[in-house]
């Protein structure tokens, strides 16, 4: 289970993008560099190609998979996907959603064209497949697709699909949200609850002037017995009610390139991530499934893994993200990307083969919460201060790595390598501060 969300800018552009991974909490996560490539047919398996234009990307992968739950592509495309169920059932041996994903990071260079892709891959090819790491889970898919001009949200069930413009805030979770309000639909959908005189009005579903009666998309695919075990629209509730609290405080529509002004965006999505507001007491069963940091439990079996935020900026992108489980308890490192190259702020970035230090990290960072109870830290006054401490020096550090990247005409890395010095640096006292 998963959440992901987007804050618009004033000038109706997007700002920050995040998405927590909730999956199985022994399922290692990682963050890997897929660099660039050449452009060709990249298959997914057998049978099942695409046209691969080799952006490169960073990918958070879970371990045994190819695919990513969520990622940035060189152009500034970010997506995340949601598990959703719907009465059009996905095929056992169809497709991840995540493999999906990470072809769109490969192929689209922009929001509008990972939609165009991803429409078009459910409605040729099967999406489903096993995607546990435990067990079988079998599922459709949702997706949010956001880039530096727009962004997007895409449901599919089976091989129907939906998609709308993204709303100033907006989010997906476990359940579908588009209801009357999509711009298209699939062909077979349209004609079952958005039936029109073709001669008498356009195939653009939102266009005021067409004619026909709109029935809701979500009503229509939605298999709502799901909804009492994922609690997703209460999350996705949830992550609107604190994407608005952001926007309503300044912090994430104004003036996204003054230092304080991006600090303060930052400090704010960082918090909503890692809340526990849906259940502040949540238990081992179901009533935790209602906050965004899910903690492991006894059923179901999915806890946050893995958290990844986006901050666009004019001239660049700085992405953050924890390579641990559970965000309450952990630090989001930062990297840059800027003129379609990223580069580490934290550790030398690894490869889709080369990846065993980040997944160790993880390991490592399960180990300490579980060998201590560390998740009982997020309550405590004095771990929280010292964390949210910790968490604004790096992105003071975050701040004047991207200032200064903009300002170097040579090459930036010996710059860069200071900064990533220093945040290293913060990470690595915080951790041994609180390693017992």
């Amino acid at each position: 289970m998963c959440d992901t969300l987007v804050l618009h800018d004033s000038a109706g552009k997007p700002l920050i993008f995040g998405k927590n991974s909730d999956r199985d909490p022994e399922e290692p996560q990682a963050l890997v560099h897929l660099p660039p490539r050449e452009p060709g047919t990249t298959f997914i398996r057998e049978g099942i190609g695409f046209s691969d234009e080799g952006f490169a990307m960073l990918l958070s992968k879970p371990s045994w998979m190819s695919g990513g739950e969520m990622g940035i592509n060189s152009k500034g495309l970010a997506i995340g996907n949601e598990a959703v169920f719907s009465r059009f059932k996905p095929d056992e041996n169809g497709v991840l959603g995540m493999d999906i994903l990470r072809a769109a990071l490969s192929a689209c260079a922009t929001a509008k064209e990972a939609v165009d892709f991803i429409t078009s891959f459910v409605e040729k090819y099967p999406q489903g497949g096993n995607g546990a790491y435990k067990g079988k889970l079998v599922y459709n898919n949702s997706f949010l697709a956001a880039d530096p001009e727009e962004a997007y949200i895409i449901e599919t069930a089976g091989k129907r699909w939906a998609w709308r413009k993204a709303m100033v805030a907006d989010a997906i979770s476990n359940a579908y949200c588009i209801e009357d309000d999509y711009k298209r639909l699939d062909t077979q959908t349209r004609k079952e609850i958005a039936p029109v005189n073709e001669r008498a009005a356009c195939s653009d579903e939102a266009d005021p002037g067409r004619k026909g009666q709109r029935n809701s998309w979500k009503k229509h695919v939605e298999d709502a017995k799901y909804l009492f075990f994922t609690k997703g629209e209460q999350r996705r509730s949830n992550s609107l009610g604190g994407l608005m609290r952001l926007a309503a405080s300044g912090a994430g529509t104004g003036d996204a390139s003054s230092v304080s002004g991006a600090r303060a965006g930052m400090e704010a999505l960082f918090s909503l991530l890692r809340s526990h507001e849906g259940a502040p007491k949540p238990g081992p069963f179901l009533n935790r499934m209602k906050n965004l940091c899910v903690h492991p439990g006894l059923f179901p079996k999915s806890a946050t893994t893995a958290s990844m935020a986006v901050e666009y900026l004019p001239g660049g992108v700085i992405v953050w993200y924890t390579n641990s489980s559970y965000p309450c308890v952990s630090l989001y490192k930062p990297a840059i990307l800027k003129d379609g190259r990223f580069h580490s702020l934290w550790k030398p970035f690894a490869g889709e083969t080369k990846a065993d230090e980040w997944y160790a990290y993880w390991r490592a960072r399960k180990t300490w919460v579980e060998r201590s109870h560390h998740l009982g830290l997020s309550n405590q006054e004095a771990f929280v201060q010292s964390r949210n401490e910790a968490q604004k020096s790096i992105i003071k550090v975050a701040r004047q790595a991207f200032g200064s990247i903009l300002k170097e005409k040579s090459s930036p890395e010996r710059v860069l390598s200071v900064y990533a010095n220093e945040v290293a640096a913060i990470v690595g006292e915080w951790e041994d501060r609180w390693g017992d």
